[in-house]
């Protein structure tokens, strides 16, 4: 830990060195990110998407979800077990969907 601290004293010194290394950390942590996206989507969307169940699984509360203006991929997400938001204008809503908050 010492020889770690030492080293960004050490890069303290030299900005653009330091710029340089916060960026490439930044990107990197980027690129795993979706990575980490991509094998959920593997794992667990896409298996629902192709046999969606009959009713909805509970919902992934570690994703962020999606908005959509489609009907159709807004209920084959949540069939998926997905969170998403259906955007559209109050006159396009029926009166048979479930609105928990009208933005």
């Amino acid at each position: 830990m010492h020889l770690a601290n030492h080293e960004v004293r050490h890069l303290h010194h030299h900005p653009l060195l330091f710029q340089d290394l916060v960026i490439l950390v930044v990107q990197l942590q980027c690129k795993l990110l979706d990575i980490h996206t991509l094998l959920d989507y593997i794992e667990f969307v896409h298996p629902l998407l192709k046999t969606p169940p009959s009713c909805p699984p509970c919902i992934n509360d570690n994703w962020i979800g999606c908005f959509t203006k489609s009907m159709e991929v807004c209920e084959a997400l949540y069939f998926a077990g997905v969170p998403v938001w259906l955007v559209h204008s109050e006159a396009y809503i029926s009166l048979t969907m479930n609105v928990v908050h009208s933005v």
